[in-house]
């Protein structure tokens, strides 16, 4: 391997990454076929341009834990829901009411199921 001039080595790059762009754009074709994406949406969005809403999550549990704090603080209730209410709410344990739920969700499903259409 010594033997190798800079030029062949770098022509050997160059011989790869084409390999490369080839077998990526086949690549490509491949998938069009098999899932049938539209042609003019070839490009895949960066990243960066994909929307992600853990900002507005954020914003959102910041904001609810102050409501919260103040409510604390001021002893303040809503539609007569206290933070004691609240925290009782957040800390219960709801493992035993959830055969409870599936059964109704359930009996609530199959009703629908069983309307006619008009």
């Amino acid at each position: 391997m010594n033997d190798v001039t800079t030029e062949q080595k770098l022509q050997l790059v160059q011989q790869i990454r084409a390999k490369y762009n080839e077998n990526r754009y086949d690549m490509y074709n491949r998938e069009q076929i098999l899932y049938g994406r539209a042609a003019q949406n070839h490009q895949r969005p960066e990243s960066s341009e994909m929307p992600s809403s853990f900002r507005f999550r954020l914003l959102l549990s910041v904001i609810l834990v102050v409501l919260l704090y103040a409510m604390d603080v001021n002893e303040i209730s809503l539609a007569g829901i206290t933070t004691e209410k609240i925290a009782e709410m957040i800390s219960a344990d709801y493992e035993n009411r959830i055969d409870e739920w599936v059964a109704s969700f359930s009996s609530a499903i199959v009703r629908f199921e069983n309307i006619e259409p008009r």
